[in-house]
Parts: structure tokens; sequence; C-alpha cells
């Protein structure tokens, strides 16, 4: 399996597609490439966090009218990643599935496949507060407008959006 790297320049996100590729062994012939699963590498510097913030997590979902076999068109994937004396300093690599079968019509029609389609993808940051929901705890999007002081970020961590061609 080969990696195509794209680097977006989005707020430092990274992003990377891997893809298989056939090619004749003269390396002259054009290749017919697969899709494959899609890596999004993001670098956190959280610093400062309230105690009560234990997980982060980076949440990057694709949709594309390619995604046939997928429900609602889309695939989507999490990493949570635990926080430490109230800051998380790495890169975080949430790699969304993207199977043969997401691209397979459910009824077996004949589709003209993902290549040379458009895929957009969204990703955002989140927080988890081990506090009970009925106090602001449980998962919430970081904001500078957050209610509960726990994930008010300032400024406010934009969600990463962007597209690609299969």
């Amino acid at each position: 399996m080969r990696f195509k790297r794209c680097v977006l320049a989005f707020a430092m996100w990274a992003f990377v597609f891997s893809s298989g590729v056939e090619a004749q062994t003269s390396g002259l012939a054009e290749g017919k490439t697969t899709p494959g699963d899609v890596t999004f590498e993001v670098p956190l510097n959280l610093t400062r966090l309230w105690g009560e913030i234990t997980k982060v997590a980076v949440w990057c979902k694709i949709s594309s009218n390619a995604l046939v076999g997928t429900r609602n068109k889309e695939v989507q994937a999490q990493l949570e990643l635990p926080v430490a004396s109230g800051q998380l300093v790495t890169t975080a690599r949430v790699v969304v599935p993207v199977t043969p079968t997401s691209f397979v019509d459910p009824t077996m029609a004949i589709t003209p496949g993902p290549t040379g389609q458009a895929a957009n993808y969204d990703c955002k940051l989140s927080g988890f507060s081990m506090l009970p929901t009925s106090n602001g705890g449980g998962w919430h999007l970081f904001s500078a407008e957050s209610t509960n002081p726990a994930f008010r970020l300032s400024p406010t961590p934009s969600p990463i959006k962007g597209s690609f061609v299969w």
C-alpha cells in the first residue's frame, strides 16, 4: 500500500489519503487508484485546561455522493486522548475508515465509482468533563462563548472544513 500525502494549510491540520495503487512494472503506465482510509493529523497544544476535563476528542466526518454504500453518504471517526495535569500536547491521528464497500450501492446498481467525485470533510474539537451531565458534564465542543467555563477556549477552535476529489 502506498500513501499519497496532501498537506492542507488549515490551522496546521494535515490530511493524509491512503490508497491502493495498481500499475505496470515499467513505472511509466497509468495507475488505477482505489480510495482508502483518510487520516487527519491534528497538532494539539492545549494547556491550562480545567481539571474536570479528562479527555479531548478530535472528530472528523467525510461526506460524498460517492459513498453510496454508507449511512447518509458519510463516514466518520473520533479519536479520544487523555488529558494529564490540565494539558494535552501531541499530534492526533484520526483515521477515518473508507472501505471498498463504502462505494458499493447496496442495491447492486452499477455506479460510476468514486474516481473524480468530490468529498467534503469537517473536523471538530471537543472535551469531556467527569461532572454529572446535570452540572454541565459530558462531551461538549470547546468555544469562547461556552456557558460552562471548563469548555471555554479562546479563540474558539474553528472547525476544519475542506474538500478533495477521490
